[in-house]
């Protein structure tokens, strides 16, 4: 049994380096962090180019919104991150928010998934239904690593068909 425990050591070690990309955990902390916007009030959503339709929310205090939802790779997840969310229609700035996101790993997909992340306009909906909306998404995680992506949707009002 002696000489036994020395060549399962020496098995086990060589197991665990072959199966090692050197990347990690997606879902933990880790290199090359990554972000991508989406949209959703219950799940991630992909957007699928400029042509993406993304509804825009009337809220009950007379505002108006819409849902973005946040995928990423090697972020700390430990504590809600500081998220800086800005709409820009035609190069103007229409639209800004600063929500936390909770972010909770999807198993399935090996990314933190976080939605329902109000963007509110500063617009009248008439005004944004149709529009090409640029939004631009900061976010700093609990270890301060900061990432940033953009994404475009048409803003999509359904009362105004």
């Amino acid at each position: 049994m002696k000489h036994l425990l020395p060549s399962l050591v020496l098995i086990a070690a060589c197991q665990d380096k072959a199966g090692d990309t050197g990347t990690g955990d997606p879902c933990k902390a880790g290199p090359h962090p990554t972000v991508t916007i989406g949209h959703g009030e219950t799940e991630f959503l992909n957007l699928e180019g400029a042509a993406t339709e993304v509804e825009l929310i009337h809220g009950p205090q007379g505002g108006f919104h819409t849902n973005i939802a946040l995928e990423a790779t090697y972020l700390a997840d430990t504590v809600a991150w500081e998220t800086h969310l800005e709409g820009t229609i035609d190069g103007e700035l229409v639209g800004e928010t600063r929500p936390y996101a909770d972010m909770r790993c999807n198993h399935a997909t090996s990314t933190l998934q976080g939605f329902g992340l109000l963007l509110i306009w500063d617009a009248e909906a008439a005004d944004l239904h149709g529009q090409t909306a640029t939004v631009h998404a900061t976010v700093t995680d609990s270890d301060g690593t900061v990432v940033e992506a953009d994404a475009q949707y048409v803003i999509h009002d359904p009362s105004l068909e």
